[in-house]
């Protein structure tokens, strides 16, 4: 059975990682996500999500971290890039195609392939 799960190797982990990609990236401000990419150190693209209080309580913010985490997975041939995104308190009532329009208006902005 194939696991539906953002691996380890696909993540943005460390305090470190997260920094250099605030330091070294492009900002892409969309209408329910901001999306930060920088040139990643691997073969493939990974990803981390910052989540602040201020999109709500941990219910919500872990809900959409495990939105955004899926619609990376679903279209993740983005080659070796390192994103982060930050959810915008507009994703609360936003539909998951307008999300991943969103997602992937943004992916397209830095010139990153999808699978779709």
């Amino acid at each position: 059975m194939p696991s539906h799960t953002l691996p380890p190797a696909r993540r943005l982990r460390r305090r470190g990682e997260f920094q250099r990609v605030f330091d070294a990236g492009r900002r892409s401000h969309g209408r329910f996500l901001t999306v930060i990419a920088a040139p990643g150190q691997g073969p493939t693209a990974r990803l981390g999500v910052v989540a602040s209080r201020k999109l709500g309580g941990a219910v919500v913010r872990n809900r959409a971290k495990r939105l955004i985490r899926e619609m990376f997975r679903t279209s993740s041939d983005a080659g070796p890039v390192d994103l982060v995104v930050i959810p915008k308190t507009a994703l609360l009532e936003a539909s998951r195609p307008a999300l991943e329009q969103d997602f992937e208006s943004a992916l397209k902005r830095f010139r990153v392939p999808s699978k779709q």
